[in-house]
């Protein structure tokens, strides 16, 4: 989570209503195009590629991310952030008995039961994966990609001049998130 942040996008519902909506992105990679061209070990170290021959997918067209849906401040969308409540608030622990990784929570909302994950369930893999350079999986080409425009605390700020500094801790901790308003 050291390279993803929550920022907001305005979406129109088919009622025609915009909605502000929040989205974890990173930063745009194509704001250093050439970074893609930089060889780098594969984790492995089996082999030396670029980014543009391992994930073919980033490519950029006038400092723009193909196929990217930017955020209101301009970072690029990886996934939405869907209504929910608060599991615990500030008095939430850090973990959860036996996390469990897939497991379904449900917290029930004006008679409605919500079911999400609670990603304290995914701790132990995130810190496991942290320890090890993330050195599996998508994971080291992930956090390449992201690594070449991250979103800092200072680009954040103008936005929201209360957002928490970072906990130092960024292999899973929920609050190294900040909220761009």
């Amino acid at each position: 989570q050291d390279f993803i942040r929550i920022d907001t996008l305005r979406v129109t519902g088919g009622d025609g209503i915009g909605r502000r909506r929040h989205f974890a992105v990173i930063g745009n990679p194509c704001d250093r195009p050439a970074s893609l061209e930089e060889p780098f070990q594969s984790f492995a170290g089996r082999q030396t590629t670029t980014l543009s021959e391992t994930a073919r997918e980033v490519r950029c067209a006038g400092g723009v991310l193909e196929g990217a849906t930017m955020s209101d401040h301009g970072y690029v969308i990886i996934g939405m952030f869907f209504d929910a409540v608060d599991v615990g608030g500030e008095d939430a622990p850090a973990r959860v008995p036996d996390p469990t990784p897939g497991r379904m929570s449900s917290q029930s909302i004006q008679d409605k039961a919500l079911y999400f994950h609670d990603e304290r369930e995914w701790i132990d893999r995130c810190t496991d994966r942290a320890a090890h350079n993330y050195n599996s999986g998508m994971g080291e080409i992930f956090r390449k990609v992201s690594a070449i425009s991250p979103i800092t605390q200072e680009a954040l700020r103008p936005f929201n001049p209360e957002l928490p500094q970072p906990s130092g801790d960024s292999s899973c901790d929920a609050s190294d998130q900040d909220i761009v308003q």
